[in-house]
């Protein structure tokens, strides 16, 4: 088995930084922690994860503009990475300044490829549930249900990012306070990022599909409301 786990690592290193990262990402992540604590070829690194975060992102984003179908498909394709990237390029020089704050090493450059493996992981989690979205369109799931669906794929795919991050900084001196609540803020940001940027689920007999729309409430009370709704009780007509 570890003969087969080295065979692969080396297919993966000859075939370029991106198979490395991906490789790592999902087989070795202690040898992606390595990279980032020695602050090697970060910007390389960087890159990669961008990519992969990217890519990802836009490969769920189909499967979910699938359920409406046309332009939505290419909205939400550009949409969810829109959010991950903006988030990450938003909150990573916070989580430096907590850090030189409680007084733990800190680099915005490290910090920010840190976030960006998170959310790489985040869409690598999202692009293995796009099938379920797809089985959902197929069978034609309720709009309420999908979106609560939805919801539960960005529970998921962020609970993983967050777990990388975790083990990628948590061990470091004085750094588990300031990460704590970084990853705090990065899910609040997150959240409204995802929020002024919507929608992203459009329903099938819709028939002008805005690019974004505008904000209104705030995204716990849509959230309260879509829940209302697929179990019967309706207020007003929220788009996700």
């Amino acid at each position: 088995m570890s003969t087969s786990i080295q065979t692969t690592a080396l297919v993966a290193a000859e075939a370029g930084p991106l198979a490395t990262t991906l490789d790592q990402l999902l087989r070795d992540r202690g040898a992606l922690y390595a990279r980032l604590s020695r602050g090697e070829d970060l910007a390389s690194l960087a890159r990669s994860l961008v990519v992969i975060a990217a890519v990802s992102a836009a490969l769920f984003g189909a499967a979910l503009g699938a359920y409406r179908g046309g332009v939505q498909i290419a909205y939400a394709a550009v949409k969810i990475p829109l959010v991950m990237l903006l988030t990450a390029a938003v909150c990573a020089p916070s989580w430096t300044a907590l850090r030189r704050a409680f007084g733990a090493p800190s680099s915005l450059s490290r910090e920010l490829v840190a976030t960006l493996s998170a959310l790489a992981m985040s869409g690598l989690v999202l692009v293995g549930l796009a099938p379920l979205v797809l089985a959902g369109v197929v069978l034609e799931v309720s709009y309420h249900s999908m979106a609560l669906g939805l919801a539960g794929c960005a529970l998921f795919s962020g609970i993983a990012g967050i777990a990388v991050l975790w083990s990628a900084r948590s061990r470091e001196p004085r750094s588990r306070t300031p990460l704590a609540l970084f990853l705090s803020l990065l899910v609040l940001v997150g959240a409204q990022m995802s929020w002024t940027l919507r929608p992203y689920l459009v329903r099938p007999q819709t028939q002008d599909v805005p690019f974004v729309r505008a904000v209104e409430g705030s995204v716990v009370g849509a959230a309260i409301e879509t829940l209302n709704s697929a179990r019967g009780i309706y207020t007003e007509d929220e788009t996700w």
